[in-house]
């Protein structure tokens, strides 16, 4: 232990080596190192424990005697108080490297975690990019180098009303967005970054008034639709022609693989939909050429491995939208994917289908106790509304004169029409003759084969062919026909 005195300038200067305490100062010292520079150092007992608190405060003459003892007058408060102030000290410190981009980061791990919202569930890797997208593109810019504990609801404020100048919908999920992190950092589920005051929870006060999108293709537009997609290569065709016969999202479509088409069923597997349950479609004779890949993916990038990104449909949509326009010589509203979805949504009641099928056909989930209890799966409904929808569209196709090009499969079954004629001759106990003419056999352009039957009406009073006929107290008789009806 070195010698106590009054620390001044002068013996400091004279202190050569070993330690001067300073007599005024409970724990400060100066002491001498190897290399000649002299180096402030406090030392002390914290109060009730057993703890000793070594901590050194720089060189002198860079740090003067007032400020050592400023310094170590700091210390002693907390050591007296019973506080290690080395704790204290480290806090201060994981506090200033606290950047937003570092609470994001531990933020994101949340999120693939399933510790990000009180649902604690894993995220889907579309939300996790959609997240990503959001944070790179307008949070980073402006905070991520920020301590996100000097973060205020002003600076948010800011961001939103930025945004909501230039894009009013994205104003709305990047406040989304901003509630869901600085809510995470505020809440027991972020405490690795233990944010005490939360300053976006007013934010939902700002969001800009949006309108529900409604669009839907009418039959009319669809024909123009159809006509206008002949000019598109192949692989535009298949995936836009797609997007309409199996009301799929686009995510979900563009990024199908070929091992999920089983036998001509479609199964998008849980982690690609949007309610994670699994949705399977049961494609029709066309769906089924258009799903024909020799590739892993359905729709492969040509020059990466891995399916084309969005942004080459949505130009193929632009210029079918203009050819459209030039066949209705008028503007065409603007549609998007999804409008497709939504078009054969609004056509099941016209076709005749049940509410939960069309809601089934959409891969809606049902709710309340009915999704506990109803676990059927309305299958065999969906395959027969798919087929349905198929055979709609494809009949639009021929009306336009389109199908050919297009690739509508024409499936030849011969259709006869079939008379049958009674003659019943006036005597007696003679078996009646049928003739049924000469078969006509036609071709037509139907996906599916009708199940048929014959209906033979017949009166009470009428006997069997096998029995004899007695004439002789009935009325004469006019020629019978039987007839024949469809049921697809």
């Amino acid at each position: 232990m070195g010698r106590k005195v009054a620390l001044t300038p002068a013996s400091i200067d004279a202190l050569q080596k070993g330690l001067l305490a300073d007599l005024l100062t409970p724990g400060l010292a100066i002491e001498v190192l190897a290399s000649g520079k002299k180096r402030w150092r406090f030392r002390r007992l914290v109060a009730g424990t057993k703890t000793i608190v070594t901590m050194f405060g720089g060189l002198f003459p860079a740090r003067t005697i007032a400020d050592a003892r400023e310094w170590a007058r700091g210390l002693n408060e907390k050591v007296e108080a019973g506080t290690d102030p080395r704790i204290a000290l480290r806090e201060e410190k994981a506090r200033a490297e606290m950047t937003v981009a570092r609470a994001h980061g531990l933020y994101m791990v949340a999120v693939r975690e399933g510790r990000s919202s009180r649902a604690k569930r894993p995220n889907k890797p579309r939300t996790i990019k959609d997240k990503l997208d959001i944070y790179n593109r307008d949070i980073a810019p402006k905070l991520a180098k920020r301590s996100i504990y000097e973060v205020t609801e002003t600076d948010l404020i800011k961001l939103i009303e930025a945004k909501g100048k230039v894009a009013k919908i994205r104003a709305n999920r990047l406040a989304a967005e901003l509630k869901v992190f600085f809510g995470w950092a505020a809440s027991l589920r972020g405490l690795e970054v233990g944010l005490e005051v939360d300053p976006s929870r007013r934010l939902g006060d700002l969001r800009f008034p949006e309108t529900e999108r409604s669009r839907n293709l009418s039959l009319l537009e669809l024909e123009w639709f159809l006509t206008a997609l002949v000019d598109e290569p192949r692989w535009v065709q298949r995936g836009m022609l797609l997007w309409l016969l199996t009301a799929a999202r686009i995510s979900e479509l563009v990024k199908a693989k070929s091992a999920e088409v089983v036998d001509g069923v479609w199964t998008i597997p849980s982690p690609r939909v949007k309610n994670s349950f699994a949705h399977t479609i049961a494609l029709g004779p066309w769906g089924r050429t258009l799903m024909q890949s020799n590739h892993e993916w359905i729709f492969p990038a040509p020059r990466a491995d891995g399916p084309r990104n969005n942004s080459v449909w949505y130009k193929a949509r632009d210029r079918v939208r203009a050819r459209m326009a030039a066949l209705a010589g008028q503007p065409i509203e603007r549609f998007t994917p999804h409008d497709f979805r939504r078009t054969a949504r609004s056509n099941t009641k016209r076709l005749k289908v049940d509410y939960e099928t069309a809601e089934a056909m959409l891969n809606h989930v049902k709710k309340g106790l009915e999704r506990t209890y109803d676990q059927y799966a309305l299958e065999e409904e969906k395959r027969a509304w798919f087929l349905a929808w198929e055979q709609e569209v494809a009949a639009i196709a021929k009306r336009a004169g389109v199908a050919e090009a297009l690739g509508v499969p024409e499936i030849e079954m011969p259709r006869t029409q079939m008379s049958v004629t009674l003659q019943l001759p006036q005597g007696s106990g003679v078996q009646p003759s049928i003739d049924f003419g000469t078969p006509e056999a036609r071709t037509a352009p139907i996906l599916a084969q009708p199940a048929a039957k014959f209906i033979f009406p017949r009166e009470a009073w009428r006997p069997a062919l096998s029995q004899a006929i007695d004439l002789s107290s009935r009325q004469p008789c006019d020629t019978r026909k039987l007839v024949r009806s469809d049921e697809v």
